[in-house]
C-alpha cells in the first residue's frame, strides 16, 4: 500500500478487503464513511493534529455533516485509489474533502465539515493554529451541496429504533459517527436499500448520543423523493439526520 502527502492533499491506495464489502460484495456505505475517516486521521497526524496531537492538548475532532455521491461502489479485492484533501479553516470549523478513484474513473466523492473539542470544558474550540502556515490550499470542493433537512419528525413513520450499545462508542465518549449510519440502514431490509437504488447520501450530527440510550428512527419522502431521516433521542429531539437518494 502506497501512501503521499503533498501539502493540503494525502492519498493512499487501498483494496477493497471482505470486510469492507455489503451483502453484493461492494464496498458498503459505512465502509466508505470508515474509509475516509481512517484517511483524515493519517493525514491529520502529518501535521500533528491526529490523535496523539489532540490527546496532547485535550482536544478531540468532531464531524458537523457529510454528503456523499456514489458514481458507482468498487467491489471486493478491486485496488483503487483513495484521496483527501483539506480546504482553509475559519474561526469554529474547516472543510475536508474526499475522493475514490479507480484509475482515472472517479467511483465517489464527498465533502465534510468538522470542528475541534475541548474534552475539558465539552465547547468548541477555534480553529487558529491548528494548520501549518506553510500549507497552500489548491484545491477546489466538490460540487456538493449541504442540504436544509427540517428537525421535526412530527407525523414521520417510525421505521426502527436502536439503543446504543458499548461497541458504537468512540474517544470522546459517545456515539460514533459512522455507527449512526449503520443503525440507519440496518432499519431497512437488503432488498429495500437495493431498491433506492442509492447514489447520494447526506448526513448531519446535531448532538451527541451515549451508551444506553435509545434511538427512534423516523422516516419521510422530500418534495424530490428522497428519503429524509432522523434519529430521535427520548426527549424528542434529533441526534442525527441524514438525506438519502
Amino acid at each position: 500500500m502506497t501512501k503521499e502527502t503533498i501539502g493540503c492533499r494525502y492519498k493512499e491506495k487501498v483494496r477493497i478487503l471482505p470486510s469492507m464489502c455489503d451483502s453484493k460484495s461492494r464496498l458498503s456505505i459505512p465502509a466508505a464513511f470508515d474509509l475516509f475517516q481512517n484517511m483524515a486521521t493519517l493525514h491529520a497526524d502529518h501535521f500533528d493534529i491526529g490523535p496523539e496531537g489532540m490527546n496532547r492538548r485535550n482536544y478531540f475532532w468532531i464531524i458537523s455533516k457529510t454528503a456523499m455521491h456514489f458514481y458507482r461502489m468498487p467491489v471486493m479485492m478491486d485496488d483503487v485509489t483513495a484521496k483527501t484533501w483539506i480546504q482553509p479553516a475559519d474561526r469554529a470549523k474547516c472543510e475536508r474533502d474526499f475522493a475514490l478513484f479507480s484509475g482515472d474513473d472517479p467511483l465517489l466523492v464527498c465533502r465534510s465539515i468538522w470542528a475541534v473539542m475541548s474534552h475539558d470544558t465539552g465547547r468548541l474550540v477555534p480553529m487558529a493554529g491548528l494548520y501549518p502556515d506553510y500549507l497552500e490550499f489548491n484545491e477546489p470542493a466538490p460540487e456538493i451541496e449541504f442540504s436544509k433537512i427540517k428537525k421535526d419528525f412530527d407525523g414521520a413513520e417510525k421505521i426502527g429504533e436502536y439503543t446504543i450499545r458499548s461497541i458504537d462508542m468512540d474517544l470522546g465518549g459517545h456515539m460514533n459517527n459512522v455507527n449512526y449510519i449503520r443503525a440507519m440502514l440496518g432499519c431497512f431490509s437488503t432488498e429495500e436499500i437495493e431498491g433506492m437504488d442509492i447514489h447520494d447520501i447526506e448526513v448531519q450530527y446535531i448532538s451527541q448520543s451515549y451508551e444506553g440510550e435509545t434511538l427512534t428512527f423516523m422516516s419521510r419522502r422530500s418534495e424530490c423523493g428522497a428519503y429524509e431521516i432522523g434519529a430521535i433521542k427520548k426527549d424528542g429531539k434529533a441526534a442525527f439526520l441524514a438525506k438519502i437518494s
